[in-house]
Protein backbone atom coordinates (compact mmCIF):
# COMPACT_ATOMS: atom_id res chain seq x y z
CA UNK A 1 0.00 0.00 0.00
CA UNK A 2 1.17 3.26 -0.97
CA UNK A 3 -0.77 6.45 -1.50
CA UNK A 4 -4.02 6.89 0.30
CA UNK A 5 -6.36 9.72 -1.72
CA UNK A 6 -8.98 11.27 -0.05
CA UNK A 7 -12.14 11.35 -2.48
CA UNK A 8 -14.87 12.56 -0.70
CA UNK A 9 -15.48 13.88 2.66
CA UNK A 10 -19.28 14.24 3.02
CA UNK A 11 -21.33 14.34 6.65
CA UNK A 12 -19.75 12.42 9.09
CA UNK A 13 -18.01 9.90 6.91
CA UNK A 14 -14.55 10.27 4.64
CA UNK A 15 -14.24 8.25 1.45
CA UNK A 16 -10.76 6.70 0.78
CA UNK A 17 -9.20 5.58 -2.55
CA UNK A 18 -6.06 3.51 -1.79
CA UNK A 19 -3.45 2.74 -4.82
CA UNK A 20 -2.01 -0.65 -3.96
CA UNK A 21 -5.21 -2.35 -3.13
CA UNK A 22 -6.78 -2.40 -6.71
CA UNK A 23 -7.86 1.69 -6.55
CA UNK A 24 -10.60 0.72 -4.52
CA UNK A 25 -12.82 2.60 -1.95
CA UNK A 26 -13.04 2.40 1.54
CA UNK A 27 -15.34 4.66 4.31
CA UNK A 28 -14.56 5.37 7.30
CA UNK A 29 -17.03 7.21 9.56
CA UNK A 30 -15.28 10.94 10.37
CA UNK A 31 -15.28 12.50 14.46
CA UNK A 32 -12.41 14.00 14.79
CA UNK A 33 -9.66 15.14 11.99
CA UNK A 34 -7.53 16.48 14.77
CA UNK A 35 -7.08 12.79 15.75
CA UNK A 36 -3.39 12.07 17.28
CA UNK A 37 -2.32 9.34 18.81
CA UNK A 38 -0.09 10.49 21.52
CA UNK A 39 -2.48 13.16 23.00
CA UNK A 40 -5.42 10.86 22.47
CA UNK A 41 -3.81 8.10 24.19
CA UNK A 42 -2.17 10.78 26.78
CA UNK A 43 -6.19 10.99 27.28
CA UNK A 44 -7.17 7.53 27.94
CA UNK A 45 -4.25 7.47 30.52
CA UNK A 46 -5.83 10.56 32.55
CA UNK A 47 -9.30 8.88 32.67
CA UNK A 48 -8.03 5.56 33.82
CA UNK A 49 -6.13 7.20 37.07
CA UNK A 50 -9.47 8.27 37.86
CA UNK A 51 -10.57 4.49 37.92
CA UNK A 52 -11.55 3.96 41.90
CA UNK A 53 -9.85 0.17 41.24
CA UNK A 54 -5.96 -0.11 40.75
CA UNK A 55 -7.30 -2.25 37.12
CA UNK A 56 -4.78 -2.77 34.22
CA UNK A 57 -7.12 -2.57 31.74
CA UNK A 58 -6.95 -0.19 28.69
CA UNK A 59 -9.41 1.35 27.38
CA UNK A 60 -12.85 0.92 28.95
CA UNK A 61 -12.98 -0.63 32.18
CA UNK A 62 -16.34 -2.65 31.90
CA UNK A 63 -18.11 -6.44 32.33
CA UNK A 64 -17.36 -6.91 28.30
CA UNK A 65 -13.83 -5.85 28.05
CA UNK A 66 -12.98 -7.68 31.32
CA UNK A 67 -14.69 -11.03 29.45
CA UNK A 68 -12.88 -10.04 26.28
CA UNK A 69 -9.44 -9.95 28.31
CA UNK A 70 -10.00 -13.53 29.85
CA UNK A 71 -10.36 -14.77 25.78
CA UNK A 72 -7.54 -12.78 24.84
CA UNK A 73 -5.34 -14.52 27.60
CA UNK A 74 -6.03 -17.72 26.44
CA UNK A 75 -4.84 -16.79 23.22
CA UNK A 76 -1.46 -15.06 25.20
CA UNK A 77 -1.71 -18.84 26.79
CA UNK A 78 -0.62 -20.32 23.94
CA UNK A 79 2.65 -18.53 23.26
CA UNK A 80 5.87 -19.83 24.47
CA UNK A 81 7.35 -16.72 26.48
CA UNK A 82 9.89 -18.68 28.60
CA UNK A 83 13.55 -17.28 28.29
CA UNK A 84 12.56 -15.36 25.69
CA UNK A 85 13.20 -11.32 25.46
CA UNK A 86 10.13 -9.99 24.60
CA UNK A 87 8.94 -6.25 23.24
CA UNK A 88 5.33 -5.20 23.66
CA UNK A 89 4.97 -2.16 21.24
CA UNK A 90 1.82 -0.12 23.02
CA UNK A 91 1.87 -1.91 26.06
CA UNK A 92 -0.40 0.50 27.46
CA UNK A 93 -1.01 0.53 31.54
CA UNK A 94 0.89 -2.39 31.79
CA UNK A 95 -1.61 -5.39 31.97
CA UNK A 96 0.14 -7.82 29.62
CA UNK A 97 3.35 -6.66 30.93
CA UNK A 98 2.35 -7.56 34.54
CA UNK A 99 0.80 -11.00 32.54
CA UNK A 100 4.79 -11.45 30.84
CA UNK A 101 5.73 -11.30 34.73
CA UNK A 102 4.62 -14.81 35.45
CA UNK A 103 5.97 -16.48 32.06
CA UNK A 104 9.64 -16.86 33.56
CA UNK A 105 10.68 -14.51 30.32
CA UNK A 106 14.09 -13.43 30.19
CA UNK A 107 13.83 -9.81 29.46
CA UNK A 108 10.48 -7.88 29.47
CA UNK A 109 10.05 -4.36 27.79
CA UNK A 110 7.11 -2.47 26.81
CA UNK A 111 7.29 0.86 25.46
CA UNK A 112 4.20 3.33 24.54
CA UNK A 113 3.88 6.31 22.47
CA UNK A 114 1.64 8.41 25.46
CA UNK A 115 4.27 9.66 28.24
CA UNK A 116 1.54 9.56 30.37
CA UNK A 117 0.68 5.40 29.91
CA UNK A 118 4.74 5.01 30.72
CA UNK A 119 4.24 6.68 33.89
CA UNK A 120 0.72 5.20 34.80
CA UNK A 121 2.53 1.88 33.88
CA UNK A 122 5.37 2.22 35.82
CA UNK A 123 3.56 3.25 38.85
CA UNK A 124 0.88 0.11 38.77
CA UNK A 125 3.55 -2.27 38.18
CA UNK A 126 5.99 -0.77 40.32
CA UNK A 127 8.33 -3.64 38.86
CA UNK A 128 12.16 -3.13 38.39
CA UNK A 129 12.26 -6.36 35.86
CA UNK A 130 9.92 -4.69 33.62
CA UNK A 131 11.36 -2.06 31.19
CA UNK A 132 9.35 0.89 30.38
CA UNK A 133 9.87 3.68 27.78
CA UNK A 134 8.32 6.45 25.96
CA UNK A 135 8.40 6.43 22.06
CA UNK A 136 7.80 8.30 18.72
CA UNK A 137 5.56 5.73 17.23
CA UNK A 138 7.83 4.90 14.10
CA UNK A 139 10.99 3.85 15.63
CA UNK A 140 12.21 1.67 18.19
CA UNK A 141 15.74 2.31 20.32
CA UNK A 142 16.88 -1.26 19.66
CA UNK A 143 19.75 -3.53 17.82
CA UNK A 144 18.56 -4.91 15.28
CA UNK A 145 17.45 -8.65 16.00
CA UNK A 146 17.14 -8.35 19.94
CA UNK A 147 13.88 -9.53 20.40
CA UNK A 148 13.22 -13.32 20.53
CA UNK A 149 9.50 -11.97 20.27
CA UNK A 150 7.92 -8.76 19.70
CA UNK A 151 3.80 -8.27 19.71
CA UNK A 152 1.40 -5.67 19.73
CA UNK A 153 -2.05 -6.11 21.50
CA UNK A 154 -4.81 -4.10 19.74
CA UNK A 155 -2.26 -1.18 18.94
CA UNK A 156 -1.74 -1.21 14.81
CA UNK A 157 -5.52 -0.23 14.33
CA UNK A 158 -5.22 3.01 16.01
CA UNK A 159 -2.05 3.76 14.20
CA UNK A 160 -4.50 5.16 11.12
CA UNK A 161 -1.61 7.33 9.58
CA UNK A 162 -0.42 4.87 6.94
CA UNK A 163 3.34 5.90 6.06
CA UNK A 164 3.79 5.93 10.32
CA UNK A 165 2.18 2.41 10.00
CA UNK A 166 4.65 1.36 7.73
CA UNK A 167 7.52 2.58 9.17
CA UNK A 168 6.44 1.32 12.97
CA UNK A 169 6.16 -1.96 11.15
CA UNK A 170 9.58 -1.90 9.32
CA UNK A 171 11.24 -1.12 12.76
CA UNK A 172 9.07 -4.07 14.89
CA UNK A 173 10.79 -6.35 12.07
CA UNK A 174 14.17 -4.88 12.28
CA UNK A 175 14.20 -5.54 15.92
CA UNK A 176 12.61 -8.95 16.08
CA UNK A 177 14.84 -12.12 15.55
CA UNK A 178 12.19 -14.80 15.31
CA UNK A 179 8.82 -14.02 16.34
CA UNK A 180 5.97 -11.18 15.74
CA UNK A 181 2.87 -11.33 17.31
CA UNK A 182 -0.09 -9.16 16.04
CA UNK A 183 -2.93 -9.16 17.82
CA UNK A 184 -5.32 -6.11 15.91
CA UNK A 185 -8.79 -6.01 14.50
CA UNK A 186 -9.33 -7.68 11.14
CA UNK A 187 -11.86 -7.12 8.79
CA UNK A 188 -12.71 -8.62 5.32
CA UNK A 189 -12.23 -4.25 3.97
CA UNK A 190 -10.34 -1.49 5.39
CA UNK A 191 -13.04 0.13 7.59
CA UNK A 192 -13.49 2.07 10.49
CA UNK A 193 -12.86 5.68 11.92
CA UNK A 194 -9.78 7.84 12.09
CA UNK A 195 -8.80 6.06 15.45
CA UNK A 196 -9.50 2.98 15.11
CA UNK A 197 -9.28 0.88 11.16
CA UNK A 198 -9.73 -2.39 10.81
CA UNK A 199 -7.70 -4.27 7.89
CA UNK A 200 -7.78 -7.37 5.72
CA UNK A 201 -5.47 -10.26 6.95
CA UNK A 202 -3.58 -9.66 3.43
CA UNK A 203 -3.23 -6.36 4.48
CA UNK A 204 -0.91 -7.13 7.39
CA UNK A 205 0.95 -9.95 5.56
CA UNK A 206 2.05 -8.18 2.51
CA UNK A 207 3.69 -5.42 4.96
CA UNK A 208 5.66 -8.31 7.13
CA UNK A 209 6.55 -9.79 3.74
CA UNK A 210 8.22 -7.14 2.43
CA UNK A 211 10.35 -7.38 5.97
CA UNK A 212 10.82 -10.75 5.13
CA UNK A 213 8.03 -12.26 7.77
CA UNK A 214 5.78 -15.03 6.83
CA UNK A 215 2.06 -15.44 8.30
CA UNK A 216 2.33 -18.95 10.11
CA UNK A 217 -1.65 -19.09 11.08
CA UNK A 218 -4.54 -16.63 12.11
CA UNK A 219 -7.11 -17.17 15.59
CA UNK A 220 -9.60 -15.48 15.94
CA UNK A 221 -11.57 -14.45 18.90
CA UNK A 222 -14.87 -16.25 19.59
CA UNK A 223 -16.92 -13.43 20.73
CA UNK A 224 -18.88 -12.32 18.55
CA UNK A 225 -22.20 -12.01 20.22
CA UNK A 226 -21.03 -10.16 22.96
CA UNK A 227 -19.58 -7.69 20.61
CA UNK A 228 -22.53 -6.67 19.05
CA UNK A 229 -25.00 -6.54 22.15
CA UNK A 230 -22.92 -5.22 24.52
CA UNK A 231 -21.67 -2.36 21.85
CA UNK A 232 -25.73 -2.39 21.33
CA UNK A 233 -25.80 -1.38 25.28
CA UNK A 234 -22.66 0.71 25.05
CA UNK A 235 -24.38 2.92 22.63
CA UNK A 236 -27.62 3.36 24.07
CA UNK A 237 -27.09 4.19 27.40
CA UNK A 238 -24.10 6.26 27.27
CA UNK A 239 -23.85 9.79 26.10
CA UNK A 240 -22.48 10.63 22.81
CA UNK A 241 -19.47 12.77 24.63
CA UNK A 242 -18.15 9.60 26.25
CA UNK A 243 -14.16 9.05 25.55
CA UNK A 244 -12.42 5.89 26.20
CA UNK A 245 -11.56 5.43 29.16
CA UNK A 246 -14.08 6.90 30.96
CA UNK A 247 -16.81 5.11 33.08
CA UNK A 248 -19.76 3.60 31.24
CA UNK A 249 -23.13 4.10 32.75
CA UNK A 250 -24.89 2.59 35.69
CA UNK A 251 -27.50 1.10 33.53
CA UNK A 252 -24.94 -0.33 30.87
CA UNK A 253 -23.05 -1.72 33.25
CA UNK A 254 -26.23 -3.99 35.23
CA UNK A 255 -27.34 -4.92 31.58
CA UNK A 256 -23.90 -6.22 30.27
CA UNK A 257 -23.73 -8.23 33.44
CA UNK A 258 -27.55 -9.85 32.52
CA UNK A 259 -26.81 -9.94 28.87
CA UNK A 260 -23.14 -11.49 29.38
CA UNK A 261 -24.07 -14.98 30.59
CA UNK A 262 -26.40 -15.39 27.40
CA UNK A 263 -24.30 -14.10 25.08
CA UNK A 264 -20.92 -15.93 26.40
CA UNK A 265 -22.85 -19.34 25.70
CA UNK A 266 -23.42 -17.85 21.54
CA UNK A 267 -19.93 -16.99 21.48
CA UNK A 268 -18.78 -20.65 21.39
CA UNK A 269 -21.52 -21.55 18.63
CA UNK A 270 -20.87 -18.00 16.49
CA UNK A 271 -17.69 -18.56 13.86
CA UNK A 272 -16.40 -15.30 12.67
CA UNK A 273 -13.65 -14.08 10.77
CA UNK A 274 -13.84 -10.29 11.82
CA UNK A 275 -12.33 -8.04 14.93
CA UNK A 276 -9.53 -9.10 17.30
CA UNK A 277 -7.51 -12.05 15.69
CA UNK A 278 -4.21 -13.07 16.33
CA UNK A 279 -1.28 -13.09 13.23
CA UNK A 280 1.55 -15.13 14.23
CA UNK A 281 4.58 -14.81 12.15
CA UNK A 282 8.03 -15.97 11.75
CA UNK A 283 11.00 -14.54 9.99
CA UNK A 284 11.98 -16.09 7.29
CA UNK A 285 15.78 -18.11 7.09
CA UNK A 286 17.45 -17.03 4.26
Amino acid sequence: MKVIYPLLIENSFIVLQISDMGSKNFIFEKNNMEYNVESYWDKVADSIKQRDTNSLLAGDDEPYYKYKRQLFQKLLDTINFENKKVLEVGSGPGGNLDYLSRKNCKEIVGVDVSEKMVALSRKLLHNDRIQILKTDGVSLPFDNHYFDIVFTSTVLQHNTNEANLKQLIKSICKVSNSDIILFERVEKKIIGHESNLGRPVEYYSQLLNQNNFSLISTRFLPIQASYFVCGSIRKLFNRKSRKEGEPISKISRILENIFLPITKLLDKTITSKRDLCMLYFKKNIL
